[in-house]
Parts: structure tokens; sequence; C-alpha cells
């Protein structure tokens, strides 16, 4: 026996007859575990269970067993105290017993043995079936007392716990006394220092006040500062009302304290402070306000920006109306919009919302428009991209001059948009007079010089009453199903002959080229002394060479009038040139000229009053201004 561990009287309670009631599960476990001290102590059944030595049962606290009521008050006063005089050892508290004592501890054993051996026998366990369960928990136990050292361990550690928990506790009511103990003693100290600490704030915060100001901004742009955040918030319902007017109430501005409007307390050294009626005037004045407005998307792609929600519904119904009007003859049977359109909130700047009217004419005819918007928190090139349905090279700075690779929160960015028009699915039916389109038909001739083209036959519409359903889509006819149809006039095509011979070096080319190379425009096209000057006049030296214009035919080749000698060349299809003044002629009439070819020079001849070449050129016999042919 481990000499560690304290023997355990065993009592029995006196005049017990009645046996202890208990069921049969639990007799049966009173069984096994008597037949296992059995076993533990080498005692066969049926042989005495106890001897004059007292035996020790090896459990690490003794178990609180009564005494028989009938006992002497004085004998258990005697049992405690010899019990507190030999706690040193096993043995020690053996040989304190007086023989008295002892004979009464034999007596509870044997007692309470005998209640068991009764227990069993009312059990119906023979002495060979407690010898066969002491022999099975002898072959199970492999060694005896090992469930009694296992209770023994446990008992162990739930003591040393359940002093370690006391212990913990009584440290901590010492703790708190003792703070208590310095709290009450120390409390005036504390007071004191409290006060200190007090004072200490309220200068730290007056200083904090006065030499601190309140920046205020319109989406994180910095309009001003105030002493007061209620000298901004105060007047943010009247900025809005004052911009929405200002806007000609094309959409409603609303100014909202810690959304669009946002405050931070700064340093107020080197600081303009602003006050209520500043406040109003830099909201209201602002160029570059944003505000919420609704797009109407066509699918994914932003097709108009209003004002409202309300806007962009009424929008919607003007365009459907708008591209859902039937032939005449025909009554609509249902319309709608090819695509999905949707509402949705899109922040812009406020020039970038439209009216009605213009949104009207951009979703049903197309168009470009440029929206403006100011970066938001994690918005890049590639959000902004899908928002508003754009490649990234459509999104520029705010300049509207380079496209905007790199942007941050705050900044505004230009985005540019093509929009195409919304396209309505419409079924109208009826009678109605159609008109057939005639085709234009060309066709290659010989007979006419390359690049030059002759309309052989003009075009003539066909006319015919179609009576029936007709589907629509986006204007043009998807699906035809007629009852009838009744011709008025058959169409006639448009021919046209493209000329594939080769042009001669003289033909004409229908283009006009210089008649000179170096001069000085000294006289316009126009009237002058009450009489109109049919051509311009371009000074050079004499002998400076005159080109023919374009190619054609030499019709005048000599002395003409006033003109002195002159040159007329005819280009065919009613056009003219003529040259005036000339000091030589290298052409005669009849001869076949090309453009840029060299047909007389440049003189003083007939009415004129320097070297000079009038220059004339007429279409139909009447003279136009050479200036804008010429590019001059």
């Amino acid at each position: 026996m481990d000499p560690e561990k304290k023997p355990v009287e065993v009592y029995a309670e006196k005049g017990e007859t009645k046996l202890p009631e208990a069921s049969a599960e639990e007799l049966k476990a009173l069984a096994s575990a008597y037949a296992k001290y059995l076993a533990e102590h080498d005692i066969k059944p049926g042989e005495p269970t106890f001897t004059d030595s007292l035996p020790v049962i090896d459990i690490p606290e003794e178990p609180q067993v009564s005494v028989p009521a009938d006992e002497p008050e004085e004998l258990k006063e005697a049992d405690t105290a010899e019990e507190s005089k030999a706690e040193e050892t096993p043995a020690a508290k053996v040989a304190a017993e007086t023989p008295e004592k002892q004979k009464r501890k034999k007596a509870k054993i044997k007692a309470s043995r005998g209640d068991a051996r009764k227990m069993f026998a009312a059990a119906e366990l023979s002495q060979e079936q407690i010898a066969a369960l002491a022999a099975e928990l002898e072959k199970t136990g492999k060694k005896p007392g090992f469930m009694a050292r296992a209770i023994d361990t446990h008992d162990i550690l739930q003591f040393k716990a359940d002093n370690s928990v006391k212990n913990a506790w009584q440290n901590f009511v010492i703790a708190a006394h003792r703070l208590t103990s310095t709290y009450r003693q120390s409390r005036r100290v504390i007071g004191i220092a409290l006060l200190l600490i007090g004072i200490l704030a309220a200068v730290i915060l007056a200083i904090f006040d006065k030499y601190t100001v309140y920046e205020y901004a319109y989406n994180g742009k910095t309009l001003g500062y105030v002493s007061n955040q209620e000298d901004v918030t105060d007047v943010l319902d009247i900025a809005g009302t004052m911009l929405t007017e200002n806007s000609s109430g094309n959409t409603e501005i609303r100014f909202t304290a810690n959304q669009n409007v946002t405050f931070n307390l700064v340093d107020s050294r080197g600081k303009s402070i602003d006050d209520a009626d500043t406040a109003i005037n830099k909201l209201v004045y602002m160029t570059d306000i944003e505000t919420e407005a609704f797009g109407v998307y066509d699918g994914d792609d932003l097709a108009a920006v209003v004002k409202s929600n309300e806007d962009a519904e009424e929008l919607l119904a003007m365009a459907k109306q708008g591209l859902s009007v039937p032939d005449k003859g025909m009554s609509l049977v249902s319309a709608d919009f090819s695509n999905q359109l949707d509402i949705r909130p899109v922040n812009v700047l406020l020039t970038s919302v439209q009216s009605n009217h213009d949104a009207y004419t951009l979703m049903t005819e197309g168009g470009k428009m440029e929206i403006y918007h100011i970066v938001e928190e994690g918005e890049t090139p590639e959000t902004l991209s899908q928002s508003f349905s754009v490649e990234q090279e459509n999104i520029f700075d705010e300049y509207n001059s380079d496209v905007a690779t790199e942007i941050m929160q705050g900044d505004m960015v230009c985005i540019h948009k093509e929009v195409e028009p919304v396209s309505v699915k419409m079924v109208e039916t009826g009678r109605m007079r159609e008109t057939i389109e005639y085709d234009t038909i060309k066709k290659e001739s010989d007979k006419y010089y390359k690049g030059d083209t002759y309309t052989k036959q003009e075009g003539v519409d066909g006319i015919q009453i179609f009576e029936g359903t007709i589907t629509k889509i986006g204007g043009n006819i998807a699906r035809r199903d007629a009852r009838s149809i009744e011709k008025i006039r058959e169409k006639k095509d448009k021919i046209i002959l493209i000329g594939t011979a080769e042009r001669p070096k003289t033909a004409p080319t229908g283009t006009y080229a210089m008649p000179i190379d170096h001069y000085t425009l000294s006289s316009n096209f126009g009237y002058r002394w009450g009489r109109l000057h049919a051509g311009i006049d371009m000074a050079a030296p004499t002998g400076t060479p005159i080109y023919a214009s374009d190619g054609g035919t030499v019709t005048r080749a000599g002395w003409y009038s006033g003109y002195g000698l002159c040159v007329d060349i005819d280009h065919g299809n009613g056009r003219e040139t003529r040259y005036g003044h000339c000091s030589k002629i290298l052409v005669n009439v009849g001869d076949q000229v090309y453009q840029g070819q060299v047909v007389s020079l440049v003189g003083n001849t007939g009415h004129s009053f320097g070297s000079h070449l009038h220059f004339e050129i007429h279409r139909n016999g009447t003279p136009i201004n050479p200036r804008p042919i010429l590019g001059i």
C-alpha cells in the first residue's frame, strides 16, 4: 500500500435489521464490487472477511461515514479528537486508537459485510457464483486495485483543482480589499488629479476650437472654410433651389450634408473664413455641379440622359409613339421596342442633362453626345467604359483634349458617346398606295471617254395599291402579307452609261487649270465704272506664256474689239474660256488644244493700261467669277 495514502475507517450502522432496497441490476453491481474486493484481498468466498488486524482501504480521502444514532455523544467527540491526532501515517493512526474504538470499528465493518452477504443472498447468488465472479474479475482486471487507483488519481486531481480555485479566490479577495483600502486612502489625490485633467482638457479644447475650421467640399472638391458646419448645412436647401432655377429647371439639384457635401476639420491658419451668404454663392455658381440624373438604356447602350425617372418614362412613351406611325390608309395593330429599354440612375454634370426634346431627337434619329462626369470612389476607365457603354479611348480628360488613361476620385472626365436610334417593331394592316422605287442601272459604253458618264434613261417610280398586313422593324419592312395588289404604274429604271474610251490629250477634262504661272492680281471680277468687268486681270511681264485652262477647240484666234489680240477655247458642255490683251497668238481657229498647252503670250493690246492677261470663264454664254474656280 502506498504510504502517502491514508487508511479509511469503515463504519456500520447498528440495530438495522431491514435490508436496503435495491433492484436486481444494483444487486449485481454490488456483487461484482464485492467479488473484486475478495480478489484484491485474497479472500475466498465463505471465509471471514476481517481479522483482529484492521484492514486499510487504499483511497485518497476519507469518506464521511455516519455514526449510529444510538452511539453516545461523548464517544463521537472522543473519536473525532483521536482522529485529529493521528494524521501523520496509517501506522501512527492505528496505534493511536484505543482498544475500545478498534472494537467498535470491527463491529461496524462486520455489520456492513453481513449486510452485503444478506444482499447477495437476496440476489440469489450462491458461493460458487461469487467465486466465479471473483475469478472473472481477476482475469479481466489484469491488476488488483486498478479501478481503485484510477479513482484515487481522479480524487487527488479534483482535490488539487478545488484548492487552486479556492486559493485564487482568496487572492482576489485580498487584492480587492487592498485596492479598496488604497482608493479610500488616495481618493483625495485622485480627485485633485481628475480636476487637473479636466482643466487641461478644457484648455486643449479651447485652443483646438480657436485654431481649427471646417473645410467644406462638394464631391471631394474643396469650396471654402467656415467656422461652424451650420453656416453651410442651414443653406443647402436654399442653394439647391436657386441652382435648380438657374439651370432652367432641367433637373432638380439637391445638396445633402455628409453625402455630396462633406466637412473636414483643418488648421485655420492662412484660411479665409466664409459666411453663410458666401457659401450659398459658391454652391450656386459652381460650373462643375454634378447631379443624379436618369439614363435611358437600349440594352446596355446609353441612349439619353434626362433629369428624372418620370421624364425618362415620358421620353420612352414619346419615342414609341413617334416611331410607330402607320402608313396612310393603314391602322396600327401593335408596336413595341425591338430591344429592352431600361431606366437607370446615372451621375453626370448638370450641363450633361438633356431636355426631353433633345433626348427625343437623339433617340429617334441618333447622333453624338458628350457626357461630363466626376469620378467616384472605386471607378476606373474600365468601369466607366461599362457604365456608359463606350470604348476606353472615348473617355477624355476634363479639358476634352486627351484620353484619360489614369483617373482618381474627384477628377472630371468627358465621355464621347455615339448614339444609334432606337428601333420599334410595329404591325399595321389595311389598304394603302405604295411607291415602287426605280433602280439605277449602270452600263459601260465606248462612245464616251473614261471618267465621263451619260444618262441614257431617267428613272420613274412605280405605283401600286397594297392591301394586307405589314411588319416593320426600325422603319424597314420585315414581312408583307398581301391580300391583294393592284398595279397603277410600272417602274422605269434609270440607265447611266459609263465611258470606257481612252481620252485624247486634247479632250476636255471638266476642270480648270491656272492659265499663267507668275502674276499679280490687278483687277477682280464684277462691276466697275458702271459696267461688268467679266473676268480677272493677272499682271505679268510681256511675253509671259499663257496656257489653255482645259482641253478643247480654238474658236477665236485674232483681234477682238477692246480685247486686242484674243483667244477663245470651247471645252464642250457649254463651257468656254477667253484670253485677252495678248502680245502674240500661237494657235489657229479649229485647232485642238490640250490642258496646259501654250496658246499665246502676255501683252498690252486693245483697251489695256499695262501688260496683263484678261481671263474669263463662260458657262452657257454667261461669264462667271474665275477666282473660286481657280482657287485664288
